[in-house]
């Protein structure tokens, strides 16, 4: 390890520490989409959630198993179905 890389590891735990005591000033932090909830909400089994929504069976149980986190396109398309799951189904079924 070199200086640049210590010094930056240095600005990274000065970092940690500034977040850790309430600085939220530049960071982006996601909550965690409760994926079994939006599923349910639409009254549907996993398989049937996955089929209607063009997603992989087992990429929706390996969310709702804490497994995996949804990445962002997910997490946006989530979002859509939690808003309004028949618009989001309609929409789908169109493409």
């Amino acid at each position: 390890m070199d200086t640049q890389d210590f010094a930056s590891l240095k600005r990274a735990m000065a970092q940690v520490e500034a977040y850790e005591g309430g600085d939220r000033k530049g960071f982006v932090t996601h909550e965690p989409v409760d994926v079994k909830a939006v599923r349910a909400a639409t009254k549907k089994s996993q398989q049937a959630f996955a089929e209607t929504y063009h997603l992989p069976v087992g990429t929706v149980r390996d969310w709702e198993q804490g497994r995996r986190q949804p990445d962002a396109p997910a997490r946006a398309l989530l979002t859509i179905i939690q808003a309004d799951p028949a618009v989001a189904e309609r929409l789908l079924a169109k493409a």
